[in-house]
């Protein structure tokens, strides 16, 4: 068998040509970028313009940071066809790679215009309008990728990115336009509640309602506010000014339900919690809310489905484990029962071996 270096000297006849690619490839597998970038340049010998050789080698050449010896073969194949399928957005990422982001975006926006469903082209036109200070832009391509694999963590990382950065940036745009006005009073009340500085959020909250009585959400953003800083009566106060607002209000039906819960007002929390879930059914621990809200008044049956819908969005709730280990005993179904204790002590557990091993770890950097 001839090593790579034979091969690379060896002289290469057409025949020869399908073993040395698929040689190539086998050394790409193995991460071998310098050795498949040897058999792919001697296979070029034989086929010069062969744009999937010339492909291969700008990927392994972009794989070991050569990225302008891999634009010059990106660029190549895109003299002779400038729509050759995924040449562009290869191109767009050694583009990006060296901050050269307006011609990322560029060679990204022509394999978009080719294969319009291309994810990794849309992927880094985002980054690179982002990098470049588009932020809605990149945004609006972020959530079309999203649309389209919703469990994707990297998009989902880069939309939060983004929309922090976006937020910024607006907020910045605001306080030069108006510094003093009850917007930027607002914004800075956000702000301060977000470093949980909470007295000062407060403080500029009451600014915006003396500047503006009627300024829009600002109930419920003193409600969240208060109940963050466990004042619930107060937080209850100002909730039930927004629902008299409006009364399908998700959020301050939500909050409010959590005050009333935590009261054992259960069956006035029940239709609060029937309207956010309307909105937002994919709230789960507003089910773990309703849920204790019908064990406590007594429908249990209907509680144990409720439960059953918060376990279908997260298996690992604990407190749902426990809600049901209580309600099938006191229903009778012992065998249920202590399934879910059991489950819900093996999660305590895990919890547990989890924040061991995070204060393990954080003792080791000291």
């Amino acid at each position: 068998m001839l090593m790579i270096s034979e091969l690379i000297h060896a002289q290469v006849t057409p025949s020869s040509l399908e073993g040395l690619l698929a040689r190539a490839i086998e050394l790409e597998k193995s991460k071998d970028y310098g050795g498949a970038e040897g058999l792919y340049k001697k296979a070029l010998l034989t086929s010069p313009d062969d744009p999937e050789i010339l492909k291969r080698l700008g990927l392994v050449c972009q794989q070991q940071g050569k990225h302008d010896e891999s634009i010059e073969v990106f660029r190549k194949i895109l003299k002779r066809a400038p729509v050759y399928p995924g040449a562009n957005a290869f191109l767009a990422i050694s583009y990006y790679a060296l901050n050269k982001f307006d011609k990322a975006i560029e060679s990204s926006q022509q394999e978009l215009t080719g294969n319009p469903k291309d994810k990794q082209a849309r992927y880094y036109l985002s980054l690179a309008l982002s990098a470049s200070g588009r932020l809605f832009e990149a945004i609006q391509h972020l959530e079309t990728l999203q649309n389209d694999d919703p469990k994707n963590l990297a998009v989902i990382y880069q939309l939060v990115v983004d929309y922090k950065a976006a937020a910024q940036q607006a907020s910045q745009r605001l306080a030069r336009m108006a510094p003093d006005s009850e917007f930027s009073h607002a914004i800075r009340a956000e702000v301060l509640a977000d470093s949980e500085r909470f007295d000062e959020a407060v403080a500029e909250f009451n600014e915006v309602l003396r500047r503006k009585p009627d300024f829009p959400g600002i109930h419920l953003a003193l409600g969240q506010l208060h109940w963050r800083r466990k004042d619930l009566e107060k937080s209850q106060e100002e909730l039930r000014l927004a629902l008299a607002e409006d009364p399908n209000q998700p959020l301050a039906n939500y909050y409010l339900a959590d005050i009333l819960v935590t009261d054992k007002e259960f069956l006035r929390a029940i239709p609060h919690l029937e309207i956010t879930l309307s909105i937002y059914p994919e709230l789960t621990r507003a089910y773990w809310l309703l849920g204790k809200c019908l064990a406590g008044s007594g429908r249990e049956e209907q509680a144990i489905d409720v439960f059953k819908k918060a376990l279908a969005q997260d298996p690992n709730y604990k407190e749902v484990h426990f809600q049901l280990h209580e309600l099938y005993g006191r229903l009778g179904d012992k065998t249920a029962s202590q399934r879910h204790f059991q489950i819900f002590e093996q999660l305590i557990r895990e919890s547990q071996n989890q924040d061991r091993e995070v204060l393990q770890r954080s003792q080791q950097k000291r």
